[in-house]
């Protein structure tokens, strides 16, 4: 399965035609549904380093549209490379054509500066003109995980 369009899904809520084929291609038939008091849904494939996180409509910092009442829209996915514990590596093609691997100063190059860094908590986020791009980073300085979320308030 190609993830690198993914991005152009983001904003979506389900059962929207092409993210409920893209959600069954990945195995997931089932409706994401929130957890009792929470405010988002967790859709994991650890085999697949694969996490999809679905937020409720009214929940929404900055909504992309108009939603209906009680929507579950798709906020963020998160790649994993092989380093974290719980997630096989991602294996496929990224968005932006990224790789694991990249220092904070190669994603720069292709992003320009961040918007956020917090070298303590090694991550570093990017604001697109759809989307943020996020890249945490490993004891030495290169990207192990990738997100892709809906834009970011600042607020």
């Amino acid at each position: 399965m190609n993830f690198s369009n993914v991005t152009q899904l983001l904003g979506a809520f389900y059962p929207e035609p092409q993210l409920k084929q893209f959600l069954d291609a990945l195995g997931f038939h089932e409706k994401p549904r929130l957890p009792r008091d929470s405010t988002n849904a967790h859709l994991l494939r650890h085999d697949l380093g694969i996490e999809i996180i679905f937020t409720g409509e009214r929940y929404l910092d900055q909504p992309m549209r108009e939603y209906p009442e009680g929507a579950l829209v798709f906020e963020c996915i998160s790649f994993y490379g092989a380093k974290d514990s719980d997630f096989s590596r991602f294996d496929g093609p990224l968005p932006h054509a990224l790789e694991f691997g990249l220092t904070l100063k190669q994603l720069s190059s292709e992003f320009g500066q961040p918007a956020f860094f917090d070298e303590e908590l090694a991550l570093a986020r990017w604001d697109l003109p759809q989307y943020a791009v996020f890249a945490n980073f490993d004891h030495d300085g290169c990207s192990d995980v990738y997100s892709f979320q809906m834009p970011v308030s600042e607020n």
